[in-house]
């Protein structure tokens, strides 16, 4: 069976990981949202500057690259946060496996602090 979306397979492979995500947006953007500790989020959509940017509802050979941010405090909006992943890797198997792993070091960096 086909994956639907760029997005759900990178769902695939974050559940696969043991990593908790839902889909999220609004009408001008999807990403991938990911909790993180008490208030923390990352969010993982198409990369900025790129076709598909802030977007997860692509066929899959749209791939251009992902993006990925993270918000340490979502109760409190102040702007802060860290972007530690952006790729234009179109290969959307390869680039997955890549955000994945660099979710899990954000997630492990938060749990050790």
């Amino acid at each position: 069976m086909p994956t639907p979306s760029a997005g759900q397979f990178l769902q695939n492979a974050l559940n696969r990981a043991g990593i908790t995500s839902r889909s999220d947006g609004d009408g001008g953007s999807s990403y991938i949202a990911i909790p993180v500790g008490a208030h923390g989020i990352i969010m993982v959509t198409g990369m900025t500057g790129r076709a598909k940017e802030n977007e997860t509802d692509y066929r899959p050979g749209e791939h251009q690259g992902w993006g990925a941010v993270y918000y340490p405090d979502t109760e409190n909006d102040d702007g802060n946060f860290t972007e530690f992943y952006q790729s234009t890797n179109s290969n959307l198997a390869q680039d997955t496996t890549r955000v994945v792993k660099a979710v899990q070091d954000v997630i492990a960096a938060r749990s050790a602090s």
